[in-house]
């Protein structure tokens, strides 16, 4: 029965899979941007993420990652949730207390957080911006959070992306990484160098997010890691450089 389906790489909200393998022009941020814009893809979105306990159980080590991470900051109030998709923690952060604007390309998706937040007091809406020009003005808003979105984009355009992050937030930036010093990236080596698999993992060392966040007029304050060994992923605090 449809109550007893399992996550799997058939959901819609799955990139579609080519002949060889290969996430379908996986490297190419125009085609996620389009893909993500999708009903289907909407509406299957958190069943897909977080629809088994395991998945929900790597949401509650992000989230807490994320606490951490806000922890560190000082005189944060107001926050952009970019991009905030179906609000997997626009609504946890209304519940803490601040102020936060959810934003993305993607209207169906929105559409879904505000159907699953309602009128929470804190959330002050929800606004459709491509990240690489934000609809704010300069220092809009305390903190910008972004999580699950830098992973889908190539180097030179985060940067461009992390620049315009800066540009809107009066001090901090909440990042999502992800990164090789993982159990998942040397296996996935493995695999490669096996012939075993030709679907590519781009991931980061410490050295590419440093510069990044440099390139980007930023610093970084501390790097939060989700999980440790098992996970490869990292929830990077910055702030913007005096």
């Amino acid at each position: 029965e449809a109550t007893h389906r399992k996550p799997s790489k058939h959901d819609p909200s799955r990139p579609a899979q080519g002949a060889d393998g290969q996430v379908e022009r996986v490297q190419e941020y125009g085609y996620k941007k389009r893909f993500y814009q999708s009903r289907d893809v909407a509406e299957d979105y958190d069943f897909h993420r977080w629809g088994s306990p395991e998945r929900a159980r790597r949401n509650i080590k992000k989230w807490r990652a994320i606490q951490a991470a806000l922890a560190r900051t000082e005189g944060v109030r107001s926050i952009l949730d970019l991009p905030c998709g179906t609000g997997r923690f626009t609504g946890r952060l209304a519940e803490c207390g601040y102020t936060v604007v959810g934003a993305d390309i993607s209207l169906e998706m929105m559409q879904i957080a505000r159907r699953k937040i309602g009128a929470l007091p804190g959330v002050h809406g929800y606004m459709r911006a491509d990240a690489e020009a934000l609809p704010l003005a300069d220092g809009a808003v305390d903190c910008v959070l972004s999580i699950r979105f830098l992973h889908h984009i190539d180097p030179q355009t985060r940067i461009r992306i992390l620049k315009e992050m800066a540009r809107v937030s009066s001090g901090w930036l909440i990042l999502d990484y992800r990164h090789k010093y993982s159990y998942r990236y040397a296996t996935w080596k493995l695999r490669r160098a096996l012939g075993l698999t030709r679907k590519p993992l781009a991931r980061v060392n410490r050295r590419q997010v440093e510069e990044e966040i440099v390139q980007a007029g930023l610093e970084i304050v501390s790097v939060h890691p989700v999980t440790r060994v098992f996970s490869d992923k990292w929830i990077v605090l910055a702030r913007k450089r005096s």
